[in-house]
């Protein structure tokens, strides 16, 4: 094969390279998301925040990254904007759990205990206790 035939041959598999990089990575909801739970199991919540919220700008119908897209707001003291995010979650899907437990730890925050006391029994018969 001749140099420039090679050459052109390792430019296209560096093309299909970055493309399939691009769909996995820049594309990939999940991804997003798991970077997500990863940067908050290291505490660092405003990082959470924006990897949840590109998950969700992907597929807007991802509940659990709704969900912990409230809870890294939630660390961060953004309670209002958290129970928004939580309230989401919750929408696509009434019985998580979590996200009513998420949700019950918000609304102590912002000093609605009877709401609160409400969202943590649902978690409890959903057995997220």
């Amino acid at each position: 094969m001749e140099p420039i035939h090679l050459l052109l041959c390792l430019i296209l598999a560096s093309a299909v390279v970055v493309a399939l990089a691009k769909r996995f990575i820049v594309d990939n909801s999940d991804f997003w998301m798991a970077m997500g739970l990863i940067l908050a199991d290291r505490e660092k919540y405003k990082r959470a925040a924006r990897c949840c919220e590109r998950a969700v700008r992907i597929y807007p119908f991802y509940v659990h990254a709704w969900n912990n897209w409230g809870l890294a707001l939630y660390e961060l003291g953004r309670y209002e904007e958290a129970l928004e995010r939580l309230e989401e979650a919750l929408t696509l899907n009434p019985d998580l759990g979590e996200g009513w437990h998420n949700k019950g730890l918000v609304l102590e925050r912002l000093g609605r205990e009877e709401e609160a006391k409400e969202a943590f029994d649902r978690a409890d018969r959903l057995g997220v206790g």
